[in-house]
């Protein structure tokens, strides 16, 4: 099959389009071959590009390999690597439990970070990760939507707990509210019937307002901090973004007592790389406990959310778009599978008014 691979981490120069790269095998009885449509950019494309979270996710699939026998490189995570999570595709083959789904059937998802990627003719998933894509939406749409609504799905339910009896009338606040998470949690927010004040650029303003922000307060101006201080306190903060632009005991002190912070920025990764596993997952360790002892001490939870391949978060996704409550924002500039490359450039230098999405003609 045809695959983006890399080779070695590092700039858009490592990538190599190979004709040559083996299909998945099909190691589980609940797995499933899918034929690729289309997939999506995210930015942790482009950070593991570069290295990011490789040590620890090479040593998980190291283990777990020992404990499958008859592995198959291309499932392997060691070099040659294929990157991209999201993607909406077509059935082609399926394991011998797997009843959820039927030869033929569209589906879309996001890849577990221990599988080969999506920048690829064919690709592989378990029948648990993926859902049937919505019905009101094209291949592209749909391959856009799974990372970004799965994140912010378990962070908002999962890791912080809110659903439709606990949130209505509560106030929110969203750091990087107009980005590829920041603007499906603005949606999911909404229809739980939150008030929203989004933390954005000012040119977002009027389209994060269009998409159930209730207030919008530009990070870009220099007395941000102020403004927000002036507001009614939150029950909830949700940090896309990272601390950049604030601190920790700064957002602390706009919660109301008993609120949540969460945020998808964790250091897991990064300590890891760079101390190595052990020292790595020490120093995480150490860093949640403070984090969380230091919230405890505020009078609020502290969560670091993550996102994880889950069939049944999909379908409730896909609920919600056949019923028009969840719209994914695509960049209006198309690229072919060809031009994947040039796609990543695109977001890295950006240029994305959306998702970028990729378009698999050619394999039609």
């Amino acid at each position: 099959m045809q695959a983006w691979i890399i080779y070695y981490y590092g700039d858009n120069q490592q990538f190599t389009l190979s004709d040559s790269v083996q299909v998945p095998i099909i190691l589980s009885p609940k797995d499933v071959l899918i034929k690729v449509l289309s997939s999506s950019i995210n930015p942790i494309d482009i950070r593991r590009r570069e290295g990011y979270g490789g040590r620890l996710i090479d040593t998980y699939q190291s283990m777990k390999n020992i404990l499958q026998l008859g592995g198959n490189q291309l499932n392997k995570l060691q070099f040659p690597l294929i990157l991209g999570r999201d993607f909406c595709g077509e059935i082609i083959r399926k394991g011998p439990k797997v009843t959820k789904f039927n030869i033929g059937d569209k589906v879309y998802g996001a890849l577990n970070v221990t599988r080969q990627g999506s920048f690829a003719q064919y690709c592989s998933a378990g029948e648990d990760e993926i859902c049937l894509k919505p019905n009101n939406i094209s291949d592209e749409e749909a391959s856009a939507l799974p990372l970004v609504s799965l994140t912010s799905w378990c962070a908002i339910r999962k890791f912080s707990g809110f659903n439709e009896e606990n949130s209505f009338g509560k106030r929110a606040l969203l750091i990087g509210a107009s980005g590829g998470v920041g603007h499906i949690a603005t949606q999911l927010l909404k229809n739980l019937g939150m008030e929203i004040t989004a933390l954005c650029r000012s040119d977002s303003f009027d389209y994060i307002r269009q998409i159930g922000a209730d207030d919008a307060v530009n990070y870009r101006q220099k007395d941000w901090f102020v403004e927000l201080s002036r507001k009614p306190k939150y029950d909830f903060i949700f940090d896309t973004v990272g601390p950049r632009y604030y601190t920790f005991e700064f957002m602390s002190s706009l919660l109301n007592r008993g609120g949540t912070f969460v945020t998808i920025v964790t250091p897991i990764f990064r300590n890891v790389d760079k101390y190595g596993l052990i020292s790595g997952l020490s120093r995480t360790a150490y860093q949640a406990t403070q984090q969380t002892l230091t919230g405890w001490s505020n009078g609020i939870n502290y969560r670091w959310a993550y996102y994880s391949a889950d069939g049944n978060v999909l379908n409730e996704i896909k609920k919600l778009v056949e019923q028009n409550k969840l719209k994914i924002k695509i960049d209006s500039n198309k690229f072919s599978f060809e031009n994947i490359p040039d796609a990543i450039s695109y977001v890295e230098n950006g240029h994305a008014k959306g998702k970028v999405v990729i378009q698999y003609s050619s394999f039609r």
